[in-house]
């Protein structure tokens, strides 16, 4: 390897290192909490509505997760700077979780 493939294979090495540090790769609980839960608390209406029917609105988790990146009306976009990849999956799996606790609670 030339001495310019190796400069450009560490500049690529030290961009993926860098790009991995900036990630907390938080839980979906976490980034409910930090994000979402002011409006929708505990997942229940706020400014937001409830949560509960989230999983038939939004079946596919890639539906869900598209939803949460545009965002909607007073609803922020949760971008690629905000939320990474697996932070995303985090939430989305999340909010699943919820909708499906809250459901359960309405039934009692």
């Amino acid at each position: 390897m030339n001495e310019e493939m190796k400069r450009i294979e560490a500049a690529k090495q030290m961009g993926e290192a860098r790009q991995q540090s900036n990630s907390t790769n938080l839980t979906g609980e976490q980034i409910f909490y930090r994000s979402c839960n002011t409006c929708h608390p505990s997942g229940k209406k706020g400014m937001g509505p409830r949560l509960d029917e989230v999983n038939e609105h939004y079946p596919e988790d890639a539906q869900l997760g598209a939803f949460i990146r545009k965002g909607k009306g007073m609803m922020p976009p949760q971008a690629k700077d905000d939320l990474n990849d697996d932070e995303l999956k985090n939430v989305v799996a999340y909010v699943r979780t919820l909708s499906e606790s809250l459901k359960e609670s309405a039934k009692k």
